[in-house]
């Protein structure tokens, strides 16, 4: 709740506003909280029967009696307006007061009603600014949202003054429990509400931002590549489904390219060119940041291009892979690894990995390329997907082994 520290009310004239006359108008300085706004008492003076310091009309006139009475008045209606709001333990600030006293009574804006406005715009931006997947991803925080607020209160929504410090903790213990969020689920979500929050700030919806003293780490979640092994395990394996082989070509597609699930689905024949040396290179922009990808083809990932081009599901989009969803591809890779024996989470990110580390990394090219390749803005993400395993460790210094060896025999 905002905590209310200083409240004054003060008459002025704004001379620079005078009508043709040369009467000013006066005004009303309402400040709460070192923010302040003016509102017009309607009345006009000439600037020389204005008395500064008593913020009053000078003089003993009807005139100057009238519009003191009315002066007096407005400055008892703020200060009684103020009160009220305390009393009420609402929010109080110098537009709320302003607002009230020239009968424009405002109703607060509403959480939810600006969270479901934040998503029908976001689903209006898919396919510009927004992928299919990021749209799904914010009705997933919507339905967590709403979930939420009704465990709160039988009213159907939720003023966005009312929310403070507590109602953040609260609903990130609600994603723990209820909701069925790990930490880093969690963050998703919460990240969400932040937005909304701070759409609501920028339209001055919320005075206060209730998200400043709260903070949430990500949890590290160590995300392990296959391995030389697992991938010509993999490779190798011929399964007696046409469904499972499908998703195997196109998860080491992924492994030999790097590219991402969202960029994979849209790769079209437009993408692919020739390079600087006459070879077919994948050259796209990532969905997810923009950045571009320069990317050669390697034997595997152009023959698996060559394999689908009668696919019907490809000749029907005109891209270039029949890629499912990426829950059934994630779920169809869970088979792949059970059938294989691989321990691991196996999942179409994990391709993205294996291309950096066993592929690229562990054949010798340097991180500044994979960097490129993957379309990181800083080599420093791009070394959260490179791991330099014992493999790659081992692969490094054959060539000090066999310098220290040749030595030796001298």
């Amino acid at each position: 709740m905002h905590t209310v520290n200083t409240f004054s009310v003060h008459p002025l004239i704004r001379k620079a506003r005078a009508n043709k006359a040369g009467e000013a108008p006066i005004y009303l300085r309402i400040t709460v909280n070192s923010q302040s706004v003016e509102l017009s008492t309607k009345h006009y003076i000439y600037p020389s029967l204005w008395d500064n310091r008593m913020g009053l009309v000078s003089g003993k006139s009807a005139q100057a009696k009238a519009i003191n009475k009315d002066i007096k008045n407005l400055e008892l209606k703020c200060r009684n307006l103020f009160n009220e709001l305390l009393t009420s333990e609402q929010d109080v600030s110098a537009k709320t007061i302003k607002n009230l006293l020239s009968g424009s009574r405002i109703s607060s804006p509403m959480l939810l009603s600006l969270f479901d406005k934040m998503v029908e715009n976001i689903k209006a931006l898919v396919g510009k600014d927004y992928t299919e997947s990021t749209y799904k991803n914010y009705l997933a925080s919507q339905r967590q949202i709403h979930k939420f607020v009704k465990t709160l209160t039988d009213a159907q929504d939720i003023a966005l003054k009312e929310l403070n410090y507590q109602f953040i903790t609260y609903y990130e213990l609600y994603l723990k429990t209820k909701g069925g969020c790990t930490q880093n689920g969690c963050i998703k979500h919460m990240q969400k509400l932040r937005k909304v929050i701070t759409i609501a700030l920028h339209h001055e919806y919320l005075e206060k931002d209730p998200f400043i003293r709260y903070s949430i780490k990500k949890k590290k979640v160590k995300v392990l590549p296959l391995n030389k092994q697992e991938l010509e395990q993999i490779e190798g394996k011929d399964f007696n489904n046409e469904r499972l082989n499908t998703i195997k070509d196109l998860f080491l597609f992924t492994c030999y390219t790097g590219l991402a699930f969202g960029d994979a689905a849209l790769l079209s024949k437009n993408h692919i060119r020739k390079g600087v040396d006459g070879k077919f290179w994948i050259f796209i922009s990532r969905k997810k940041t923009g950045n571009p990808c320069r990317i050669p083809l390697l034997p595997l990932a152009e023959q698996i291009i060559d394999k689908y081009k009668g696919n019907q599901k490809v000749l029907s989009t005109g891209r270039l892979l029949p890629i499912p969803s990426n829950q059934k591809f994630n779920a169809y890779l869970k088979e792949i690894a059970d059938i294989c024996g691989i321990t691991k989470r196996l999942t179409v990110h994990i391709g993205r990995h294996t291309f950096a580390t066993t592929v690229a990394l562990l054949n010798g090219v340097p991180l500044e390329v994979v960097k490129e390749i993957l379309g990181h803005d800083n080599i420093t993400t791009t070394q959260m997907y490179a791991k330099v395993t014992d493999e790659v460790i081992s692969s490094s210094l054959v060539q000090l082994r066999e310098i220290d060896h040749t030595q030796n025999k001298n």
